[in-house]
């Protein structure tokens, strides 16, 4: 494949073959096209047999009347020109050899001068030809005039006129060979596309000095542009020529020429086109580029001499030669084309200008937007920004960078204190669990000091103290870097929520809090994991019992709203909650400031890690005394 790509003679033959091809393709089309619009690819023999006849004497008669009949310089009474007869003696001919085509003949009968008046024949050929039953016979109105024409089938093909048996030989051949387009035409066109690709691929290759000449010299713009009038000729040659329709036999050479130098222009101008993008030269040689890269050098120089210039004066010196111009251009405008296209074109480029400023200041609003979102790894595309606008993109990428490296220093921080947290808390267990053994293996034993039970059961009460606020800093740690497997399958909450109430209900009992659950008729499902969500309602049902006001009661809720299940915890507070929601939420931070109950302070925080973990909201209101709980899971359908 590589010889053939740089083998001249094998793309000069895939040329040529191409041309042939395309104008097989073409007559083909045309072919079958004309079968489809006639309808003959359905008919019956004698239906195409009758089309054909019909076309013939149509144009038969059309290229009669145009012979035969003149307009004068009278009119009519409604001002239309009155069509004559010309004059033709017995021996002269309308159309040439209709004495001597023994198929062929016709009547020309008079103008019509009043309603239901017989026309009266003024000139016949051949008339004979219409008593004849095996000939066809059919009549054309003109004007007022009014032709028949006779062909006889036994006759046809050599016995009519030159012009009228083309049509007829044309109309056959199609109608003959409406099978084979198809398939020719499908042949042509699949090998034209596989020699068009051929020559696209092999475009610049071969000889070093390929592209030398005149293609090298004549930019790509300009080659394009002269493409188009040949194009235009070509396309203006095919239409003055009409196309093989009627007359296939007459019109094929000069149709298929231009055909051939139609693709011929195209497929050159895409070869040059190729081989001149292989060779990334295609912008570069155009009259475009050059007339561009002329006004970026001396702009260069200008843009150099601005950047010394403060931001604010540039801006005023723009403004005021725009001005200028203005002044200047709008008093000359009077009847002068000229500058009014001038002024219009100073007008565009002020609002490109205007433009271009607004997408740059747009790209650093949202550069900016993104920072202010938290995304520091954004980074500002400052592709197609000049001037100050680059400068300000630098500086917010920089910025960018300088913030990410800070919250990768705090989150590496906060990992290690995670870490910390998990390893001392591992290594504190082993000595607490013997401990703990310890004090059971010394509550078994029968002791008569009743001041050592006292201790031992000191010992046994701090002792599982210590071991739940190691556990609640192992989950709290372990909830706030996402380091929790989940099972997540479709959960009742409602079950839920009423299994675990009802082990707190003696707790509650002994705290003086009456419990008050309201759950829907129809029970919400979530997906959840349902241990981890039993952990979140055991931590808040653990802190209404410890900080909950004696004596209130306490309502648990789950509803549905706009496709949610909403859980609500409220409880109204035995202290005074002087704190914040977003603080109340942090770790180590408890709503009892004084530390008058046991507890870690880490509940909350645990229970909205998980929460969200699951895909969940978690919420807390503070209004006065009233501490309420808010969690919002989508239901399943």
């Amino acid at each position: 494949m590589e010889a053939l790509k740089k083998n001249q003679w094998a793309k000069l033959s895939a040329f040529l073959l191409l041309l042939v091809f395309a104008a097989i393709t073409f007559f083909s089309a045309i072919v079958v096209i004309k079968n489809l619009n006639y309808g003959w690819y359905s008919q019956s023999g004698e239906s195409v047999k009758a089309d054909i006849y019909h076309e013939t004497a149509l144009q038969a008669s059309s290229e009669i009347m145009e012979a035969a009949v003149e307009y004068g310089d009278y009119q009519d009474l409604d001002g239309s020109e009155v069509p004559k007869l010309v004059d033709y003696g017995p021996d002269e001919e309308i159309l040439a050899g209709e004495k001597h085509a023994a198929g062929f003949g016709y009547t020309i009968f008079s103008a019509a001068t009043q309603e239901g008046e017989e026309r009266q024949a003024v000139r016949a050929v051949n008339a004979s030809l219409e008593s004849d039953p095996q000939a066809y016979t059919e009549t054309f109105d003109h004007s007022d005039y009014r032709i028949a024409i006779y062909l006889k089938p036994s006759e046809i093909g050599g016995g009519l006129p030159a012009e009228i048996g083309a049509v007829y030989l044309s109309n056959s051949n199609i109608y003959q060979y409406r099978s084979y387009a198809i398939a020719v035409g499908i042949a042509g066109l699949v090998l034209s596309i596989a020699l068009f690709c051929f020559l696209m691929a092999s475009a610049g290759y071969g000889a070093e000095n390929e592209s030398e000449g005149i293609l090298k010299i004549l930019p790509l713009d300009l080659l394009g542009l002269v493409s188009l009038i040949v194009l235009y000729t070509a396309l203006r040659f095919l239409r003055d020529i009409g196309g093989p329709g009627d007359n296939v036999e007459r019109d094929i050479v000069p149709f298929g020429l231009g055909i051939m130098m139609a693709v011929a222009v195209i497929t050159g101008f895409f070869m040059v086109f190729s081989a001149r993008t292989k060779q990334s030269k295609w912008w570069h040689s155009t009259v475009l580029y050059q007339g561009l890269h002329i006004l970026r050098k001396g702009g260069r120089y200008m843009l150099s001499f601005m950047k010394t210039v403060p931001l604010v004066w540039r801006t005023a010196l723009g403004a005021a030669v725009f001005l200028l111009l203005n002044l200047m251009l709008v008093p000359m405008m009077y009847n002068n084309g000229v500058l009014v296209l001038l002024w219009g074109g100073l007008l565009i480029a002020a609002c490109v200008f205007v433009v271009y400023i607004a997408l740059g200041l747009k790209k650093l609003q949202e550069g900016g937007k993104h920072l202010a979102d938290g995304d520091l790894s954004y980074q500002i595309d400052k592709s197609g920004l000049r001037w100050d606008l680059a400068s300000h993109a630098e500086d917010l990428n920089s910025i960018g960078k300088g913030m990410s490296k800070a919250v990768e220093e705090r989150l590496k921080s906060e990992r290690f204190k995670s870490e910390l947290i998990t390893n001392v808390s591992h290594d504190i267990k082993t000595p607490l669990t013997s401990i703990i053994n310890y004090v059971d293996f010394l509550k078994k034993e029968e002791l008569d000091n009743e001041q050592a039970k006292e201790y031992i059961k000191v010992l046994d009460r701090q002792s599982g103290r210590l071991k739940k606020l190691i556990e609640d800093l192992v989950d709290a740690s372990k909830a706030a870097t996402g380091n929790v497997k989940l099972n997540l399958s479709p959960c009742q909450v409602g079950v839920l929520m009423t299994q675990t109430t009802g082990e707190y209900k003696e707790k509650a009992e002994a705290s003086d809090l009456n419990i008050i659950m309201r759950l829907p008729e129809q029970e919400l499902e979530i997906m959840a994991d349902g241990r981890r969500l039993w952990r979140v309602f055991d931590n808040l049902l653990n802190n209404i019992c410890k900080y909950s006001q004696p004596g209130t009661r306490v309502y648990l809720s789950l509803e549905e709203k706009n496709g949610d299940a909403v859980i609500t915890y409220r409880n109204t507070s035995r202290y005074e909650l002087d704190i914040s929601e977003e603080e109340l939420m942090e770790r180590f931070v408890r709503g009892d400031s004084s530390r008058h109950t046991e507890g870690s302070g880490l509940g909350l925080s645990i229970a909205r890690n998980l929460v969200e973990l699951q895909g969940g909201t978690f919420d807390i209101v503070i209004d006065g005394d009233l501490f309420k709980v808010v969690i919002r899971f989508k239901t399943i359908d």
